[in-house]
């Protein structure tokens, strides 16, 4: 039989670089404290992002530092074009912290390198396990951008054209912040729910649950769990499901674990995840969709799902044992959609609050930019096929549109007429970064 073939992703930050990271603790070993770790004193609250950037890389490896100094500069390019553009922009955008706004465009310029070069220092801090010295960096760094006597930064919003103000990458890099502030605090053993919560007063999420770090738009309906009766393309997936399930058995029915491509990601603390992709930013995986075709079909006829560029479409397979750690899809412009094939009781899944079972033959459908986690204490495989959508309140015009190149916009295009373009490297994301096994 045919089996599927596996390509790697490139590996592009530090998680991805690094096999062996620290792991969160479990839940149990996780204590609830008023205090957050990393806040900075009130000696280092006066201390420059120079001054920070030069005690973290003292903490450092030469050649750590050396790719930091790198990542920054790639990291601030879109950054610096803004601040270029001008200063209410940059507020807006959050590529200006509100007490940078008077310096020089040159100095502004700087500041930008410098907090860009922390955030990286913070991350290769927690990647050696120094991670309460990460959490200071990152702590000093979410402190930068608080510090508004004179609330610029409101005074630019208010000033601000609305679509502005409703760019779904709006304040990326201070959510990245709280993202690696909080993962910190959790690895320390710590809850992370204070620094969520302080991120939701900052204005960054709307819920303490639902945190993407990519594209956020505030206005789309937040909610953890929907129904397929609110969607009709999950209504074409279980009308298709016996041709489904007919297509998995025959991939299952081989050497699973050839067939399904693994890979390692560090919100799988045990056990095992494995897929097979048909398609991924609208390009298709020709041999895959070939080895299920009706499959591939059904999913390239439905137009809130063949046209999703940020998202991809899978059967996804967990082993008996896994265990998936919680955490946070990066966009909240889709929704994600698992139609279940083989399901054996003993697997759940918890988004935001509330905690599910698969049903074989029943779309489970549930906004992945919401807090969520995995648990397999059942006894076989279970086996769903994954398939992000649309958010059913996303104008893909206004919002998606014009933050696509050129060479996206195409491979939508196609895809949307079904001609998808043929796939070139496979790609999967779950809001956290994944390295596939060759």
């Amino acid at each position: 039989m045919a089996t599927a073939t596996a390509r790697s992703r490139p590996i592009t930050t530090w998680r991805r670089r690094v096999r062996n990271l620290p792991s969160s603790p479990p839940p149990s070993a996780v204590v609830s404290s008023s205090s957050i770790p990393g806040e900075p004193t009130s000696a280092e609250a006066e201390w420059t992002m120079f001054t920070w950037a030069d005690w973290a890389a003292k903490q450092i490896q030469a050649d750590y530092v050396e790719r930091a100094q790198t990542f920054a500069r790639q990291q601030m390019k879109m950054s610096e074009e803004v601040i270029k553009t001008g200063r209410l922009e940059a507020l807006v955008i959050g590529a200006l912290a509100p007490i940078e706004a008077d310096l020089p465009l040159q100095a502004q310029l700087e500041a930008l390198y410098w907090r860009h070069l922390l955030l990286e220092l913070g991350q290769a801090l927690v990647m050696m396990q120094e991670t309460t010295k990460g959490a200071r960096v990152f702590g000093a760094l979410a402190l930068r951008f608080s510090i508004d006597p004179s609330g610029r930064r409101a005074a630019a919003v208010a000033a601000a054209p609305p679509a502005l103000v409703r760019h779904p990458a709006a304040r990326h890099f201070e959510r990245e912040v709280y993202t690696h502030w909080a993962q910190a605090a959790q690895l320390l053993g710590r809850d992370p729910r204070g620094v969520h919560e302080r991120a939701v007063h900052r204005g960054l999420w709307v819920h303490r649950h639902q945190r993407p770090l990519d594209h956020y738009v505030p206005t789309l309906r937040g909610k953890a769990f929907w129904s397929s009766s609110e969607l009709p393309a999950a209504q074409a997936l279980e009308a298709a499901y016996a041709d489904i399930l007919a297509e998995c058995r025959a991939l299952m029915s081989g050497d699973p674990n050839a067939t399904f491509a693994h890979y390692r990601s560090r919100v799988v603390t045990s056990g095992g995840w494995s897929d097979v992709q048909f398609y991924a930013g609208c390009q298709k995986d020709v041999a895959h969709c070939n080895l299920c075709p009706r499959t591939a079909a059904v999913i390239a006829s439905q137009p809130r799902l063949n046209s999703v560029i940020f998202g991809s479409h899978f059967f996804s397979r967990l082993v008996r044992g896994t265990h998936l750690s919680a955490h946070c899809g990066p966009s909240n412009f889709r929704l994600r959609c698992h139609l279940g094939l083989i399901v054996p009781p003993g697997v759940r899944i918890r988004v935001g609050d509330e905690i599910r079972e698969w049903r074989a033959g029943e779309c489970l459908i549930f906004d992945d930019s919401f807090e969520h986690e995995v648990w397999h204490e059942g006894a076989d495989d279970r086996v769903v096929l994954i398939c992000d959508m649309w958010h059913p309140d996303l104008d893909l015009h206004e919002t998606v549109h014009p933050l696509l190149s050129d060479k996206q916009m195409e491979a939508m295009r196609q895809a949307q007429a079904g001609t998808h373009q043929p796939l070139q490297q496979r790609t999967y994301s779950t809001g956290e970064n994944v390295v596939r096994s060759p």
